[in-house]
């Protein structure tokens, strides 16, 4: 499928004022809210985007983080609700890419995930790579196929309320997020564990993908703070640094380079020392040539900017830390061998 040209309604919710001919940015890459609903560009608040979980409760519950069950259940992106309904009360909004992209993924199956159907895109010219993903969608755009060049802006499908759940129909909205993805073998960490379901997604099922919150991107991007996504991660604090017993080279540190500290070192390596952001999000890598005496040895804690009760990082006990479940999956990911 050839490259589309950007619909002239871009610009209604595009995030930035200044832009060029070829549509960039000063300074920025383009950026585009994944939804028609202009209320974010404008400085609205929660009530005019976000999709609550209920009529009794707040709009904060369709934010990012440690928002649903009294705090206990994470949410690893934003739930954007439409603006524009049918009589039978069906979403009528288009969905759009956030950025410039390629599409990594398709599920066309209402049933086969939480996500129902949903788009993942890749956007590989940043560094780190990127993913952006949107679900719960009607319809995925019947032109779109696996490896296809997508630009930011363009349609991809329609917003809707499918799921392996129950979503009422008057809660239809696209469930948004942006990210990274640790492995290229997940299947490798899936089929260890004592899931009940085979991994129908292969590297694209959401355990595999780590969110940062969008709202934070997007509200960063529109002052901006940073010109590229790398920045931006630069900006976020270190919650946890480990040093993990490896010798290999992850994934993710090749796929992108950008994340490892020092290159040039050319010392054995034993092991790696891994910085995390909020809710486990990686920041970078060092290669070291020192040997733990333990398989993961907690260097440093923030325990001011750790993920409350839903996604902890770092447990104490009897006054030592230890990696939570959460952290030790995700390093688990990062380090298959």
């Amino acid at each position: 499928m050839g490259v589309r040209r950007i619909p002239k309604f871009f610009l209604a919710f595009i995030l930035c004022q200044v832009f060029s001919k070829d549509y960039t940015f000063a300074n920025q890459f383009a950026l585009a809210w994944p939804t028609p609903n202009p209320s974010f560009a404008k400085g609205l608040g929660y009530h005019s985007f976000l999709q609550k979980t209920g009529p009794d409760k707040d709009f904060s519950s369709g934010a990012f983080g440690c928002v649903r069950n009294h705090g206990y259940k994470f949410h690893e992106g934003v739930d954007l609700f439409p603006i524009k309904s049918n009589a039978r009360g069906e979403a009528k909004d288009s969905v759009f890419a956030a950025m410039t992209g390629t599409v990594a993924y398709l599920s066309h199956s209402p049933k086969q995930s939480a996500y129902g159907k949903y788009i993942v895109l890749e956007h590989t010219q940043f560094e780190p790579v990127f993913y952006s993903l949107y679900a719960h969608l009607q319809e995925v755009d019947k032109d779109l196929a696996v490896n296809d060049k997508v630009n930011v802006a363009q349609p991809i499908g329609k917003m809707g309320n499918t799921a392996s759940f129950r979503i009422p129909l008057e809660r239809s909205h696209l469930h948004f997020e942006i990210g990274i993805r640790l492995s290229n073998q997940f299947n490798n960490w899936y089929n260890r564990q004592r899931f009940k379901t085979k991994n129908k997604h292969d590297n694209y099922n959401g355990y595999n993908l780590v969110g940062l919150d969008p709202l934070k991107f997007y509200s960063s991007y529109q002052k901006l703070t940073f010109s590229t996504p790398r920045e931006y991660l630069d900006s976020l604090p270190i919650v946890a640094k480990v040093q993990v017993l490896h010798q290999g080279s992850p994934y993710l540190v090749r796929r992108s380079p950008s994340l490892l500290l020092n290159p040039e070192s050319v010392q054995p390596v034993n092991s790696w020392i891994c910085s995390f952001g909020p809710f486990g999000f990686p920041l970078h890598f060092e290669k070291s040539s020192d040997i733990p005496n333990q398989p993961v040895r907690i260097i440093s804690y923030d325990e001011k900017n750790d993920s409350g009760r839903c996604r902890k990082l770092i447990h104490k006990r009897n006054g030592q830390l230890y990696p939570s479940d959460q952290l030790g999956a995700y390093l688990e990911l990062i380090f298959l061998d």
